[in-house]
């Protein structure tokens, strides 16, 4: 995107750390008061802009001057390294967000290790050549941060499982790493508890589940009538299979209890085919998003699109009465798990919908059972 000639990498803009809505509003109104001072900064060789996103939006929202500056840079590692340091150099941070913005810079800090390792000199124990001067990564960090190996630790394991309120009030100041770390370290040392002991026993029938083998037109032969608090599924996304959703929206009426919701994760390619199958016997109520952050991003080729979300289309049984519920979950970065099927879904993401939606001791089905994530979720969360 170029504007008024300065061209923005949304990649590089990304490097950015956001300002918060009082940081954004103090700038603003200094540069209504006094103009824009400080120079914006451009890649020489390339045109993009490094520095002043956040400027050159207020100026051309006002119509105001401004001014640039350029430096020279060999290559887009070295851009995307100046942008981030640039921004410990300016902006008064918080502990998280030091550690948040250095984590910006691990992909390339490890890529520099590894070619260090390939180019340097002498020879490992297969072959591979050693660097005299071996980089580590978490060091690096630590040190370009100012702060410590275990706050660059900490915040990758919140970074990657925080929800993203709890990421704002940390950007805010507004509650401690620490904190956050162990309240994290503690929901997942029990959820790991309670899975290892419904673990320990795995008939096909127990007193906190069961489990059918059947075809989705002949399920509701084997689900109680009215007996479910909540269906919470992943049906298959081709085209070909969109008529199983009529015959999921059959189930969820019969099987569902008064005021019960279905939550079915989908993809985007055929959405109004699917909101047309479930809308004809069960009630619209809203539409979630399930972020898939990091590289787990499918490519659309046919539709030219890199998606990092999906939609859960929550329809009812009647009217929901349940507990007020924010609409964005997520897995943890990279958490794509496809170990026990090629269409299977992380655990973290599936506890992260279940909390937000669903109660201790009400039922959950899944008639998408697949690699059986929903089920050993729920059980562990005492579903």
């Amino acid at each position: 995107m170029v504007s008024h000639g300065v061209a923005i990498d949304p990649e590089l803009k990304n490097l950015v750390l956001p300002l918060t809505e009082a940081e954004q509003a103090g700038l603003e109104r200094a540069i209504l008061r006094d103009g824009c001072h400080d120079p914006l900064v451009v890649w020489r060789e390339e045109g993009l802009l490094l520095d002043g996103h956040n400027r050159l939006a207020i100026c051309e929202r006002h119509g105001l001057p401004f001014e640039t500056f350029e430096v020279s840079l060999p290559d887009r590692d070295a851009a995307a390294r100046w942008i981030i340091e640039n921004q410990f150099a300016r902006r008064n941070l918080t502990p998280y967000q030091r550690a948040e913005l250095a984590l910006k810079l691990e992909p390339l800090v490890a890529k520099r290790a590894k070619e260090n390792e390939r180019c340097g000199g002498g020879s490992g124990p297969s072959g591979r050549q050693k660097s005299d001067n071996p980089v580590d990564t978490k060091k690096e960090l630590a040190e370009v941060a100012g702060v410590s190996h275990d706050t660059i630790a900490k915040a990758k394991y919140v970074r990657d499982r925080a929800d993203a309120a709890t990421l704002d009030r940390l950007r805010r100041g507004q509650t401690t790493l620490n904190a956050e770390y162990k309240k994290l370290r503690k929901a997942e040392t029990r959820t790991a508890r309670l899975a290892r002991k419904a673990a320990g026993h795995v008939p096909r029938d127990a007193d906190c589940y069961r489990v059918v083998c059947a075809d989705i037109a002949d399920a509701a032969r084997h689900v109680e009538a009215a007996s479910v608090d909540w269906i919470i599924t992943d049906p298959p996304y081709p085209k070909e299979y969109l008529d199983l959703y009529g015959h999921l929206a059959a189930l969820a009426v019969h099987a569902l209890k008064p005021g019960g919701s279905l939550v079915a994760m989908v993809g985007q390619s055929y959405l109004p085919e699917i909101l047309q199958r479930l809308s004809g016997v069960l009630a619209y109520h809203w539409t979630l998003a399930y972020l898939t952050p990091g590289g787990q991003a499918p490519q659309l080729w046919g539709r030219r699109v890199n998606t990092f979300w999906k939609p859960l289309l929550w329809f009812t049984k009647g009217k929901y009465e349940g507990d007020w519920v924010g609409d964005v979950c997520q897995s943890r970065t990279n958490d794509n798990d496809k170990a026990h099927h090629h269409w299977g879904q992380s655990e973290s993401g599936m506890a992260d919908v279940l909390e937000r939606l669903t109660l201790p001791g009400q039922v959950v089905l899944d008639p998408f059972m697949g690699a059986g994530t929903t089920g050993v979720v729920a059980v562990g969360m005492s579903r």
